[in-house]
């Protein structure tokens, strides 16, 4: 009987409690602690996220290019690339060094890569590609030469030594040149009309290379050389079906990956027969 008496005048007591301090609890809270609460929303805008340690690095960088110090840029971007995987400013960084690479690749600026040739007596175009294991789009494009027969003895061309590669990326939509297995440029297509994996399947790596290139002028196809080619659309065929390279503007495969004009122009430039690609 004891025993349940003490339960009783216990469960009394903090009956009790609850009735005189639970109100002065909640008014209290009510008074003096919600109104300085900060909404969760607000609250995780005020989480800020630590410092980008590199920024200064890629400012530096990005200083360089602005100056034309085209090959201190591109060694200060590379560096930037390998040292900061993780930095919030990493595809600005790859931005720039693919423009900084074509830049030094499309031009007569002597480079480390590069090949000096001097054209000597009874050189020909055809004659100095097969000499420099080039094409002669890239020697009249990299030297700035308007008409292939215009050559002269002593003239100074450069060439650069390339091993390309070409990486697609099919979840980012995001085509990559590599050379020689390093980052050269990367391109962002403007439509994809690509085949994806299949739902439920695993994606597999699809190994092809570069069949063919193709440039089209008022829907017919033209020559190298030929006076329509410099306003002609261009193609970059693969093996692998449905991944087609074309320019947005002019005449459309049934499926494949459409850029720029600008975009496409250079691709198919730079791309030559047989160059391996990886689609992923």
């Amino acid at each position: 009987m004891r025993k349940y008496l003490w339960i009783f005048k216990t469960l009394t007591i903090l009956g009790l409690c609850v009735a005189i301090f639970g109100p002065a609890a909640y008014f209290s809270y009510e008074l003096f602690v919600k109104p300085y609460q900060i909404p969760p929303e607000e609250a995780h805008g005020m989480a800020e996220a630590p410092p980008d340690l590199s920024l200064p690095e890629l400012e530096k960088a990005l200083d360089l290019k602005k100056k034309n110090k085209l090959l201190e840029a591109r060694l200060a971007l590379e560096a930037f690339i390998d040292q900061y995987p993780f930095s919030t400013r990493l595809e600005d960084a790859k931005d720039a060094l693919g423009k900084v690479n074509a830049d030094i690749f499309f031009s007569s600026i002597p480079a480390p890569e590069k090949i000096r040739y001097e054209v000597k007596k009874g050189d020909a175009l055809v004659k100095i590609e097969r000499k420099l294991n080039t094409t002669r789009e890239l020697l009249m494009r990299c030297n700035n030469l308007d008409d292939p027969r215009r050559l002269s003895v002593g003239q100074v061309l450069y060439v650069s030594q390339v091993d390309f590669s070409v990486s697609i990326d099919r979840k980012k939509r995001l085509v990559t040149l590599l050379n020689q297995s390093r980052f050269f440029k990367q391109y962002k297509p403007r439509q994809w009309h690509a085949p994806e994996p299949k739902k439920g399947e695993a994606a597999t790596v699809i190994t092809a290379k570069v069949r063919d290139k193709i440039a089209w002028y008022q829907g017919a196809r033209v020559a190298f050389g030929s006076k329509e080619y410099a306003g002609s659309t261009k193609w970059v065929e693969l093996t692998a079906k449905g991944f087609t390279f074309y320019s947005e503007e002019g005449p459309a495969p049934g499926a494949g990956i459409a850029f720029s004009v600008e975009d496409m122009e250079e691709l198919s430039t730079l791309l030559g027969k047989n160059v391996p690609v990886s689609i992923q």
